[in-house]
């Protein structure tokens, strides 16, 4: 009995594991907020400029923010369905060892019905020996299976973090070439003018998901 909850229980793990996701937050850095800052203070020295820059970069920043939620929720989808996938792979052999574990307590209950006393005796240190190995096989190859568990979780977590930071690194660098040209903008140069690189993609297949 005690192994059939070891799935609950490596259900329960996965589940802590899932709920413990990093929540969705924009990163920041001081260099974004000056620049916003100076956007703020640039569109109340140029008035005239304010409703033409902010209508042509307001919508640049936010399609740079919705970009940066996908990439983050691809970062975690990818992270929960490949994490699901190393339980699932691992189902067979956690009934494989509940079903060895069961049936040596179904042999001692067998043993305890035997009305002889000597017989009962007997049957236990027969059952009891041979079990014992059979337990001990069962405790080396569970112990075994747990630490791969593990190391396959931990790698997981690995290429989520590297997702996450790649996801982070590139809506700093296009939130902060969006606000530099707006700024400049403000400062009386054409809409459009850029010296910026082009807005990054993840490719999602190198983050090891």
């Amino acid at each position: 009995m005690l192994f059939k909850y070891a799935l609950l229980m490596a259900m329960l793990v996965l589940g802590l594991a899932l709920g413990s996701l990093p929540k969705l937050k924009r990163p920041t850095t001081p260099k974004i907020h000056s620049l916003e800052q100076q956007s703020e203070l640039l569109s109340v020295q140029n008035p005239s400029r304010t409703q033409i820059c902010f209508g042509y970069y307001g919508p640049k920043l936010n399609t740079v923010s919705s970009k940066y939620e996908f990439d983050y929720l691809a970062c975690t989808d990818s992270f929960e369905k490949s994490s699901q996938a190393i339980y699932c792979n691992w189902n067979s052999t956690l009934y494989g060892l509940a079903s060895q574990a069961d049936y040596g307590c179904n042999t001692f209950a067998d043993c305890s019905t035997i009305v002889d006393y000597v017989e009962a005796f007997e049957c236990f240190a027969r059952w009891g020996a041979q079990e014992s190995k059979t337990m001990y096989a069962i405790s080396a190859n569970a112990t075994e299976s747990a630490a791969t568990i593990q190391m396959q979780l931990q790698t997981k977590e690995n290429q989520l973090a590297i997702c996450v930071n790649e996801a982070d690194r590139y809506f700093v660098e296009d939130t902060t070439a969006m606000y530099e040209e707006l700024n400049a903008c403000l400062n009386g140069l054409p809409v459009g003018y850029t010296t910026s690189a082009p807005t990054t993609i993840i490719d999602y297949q190198t983050t090891g998901f």
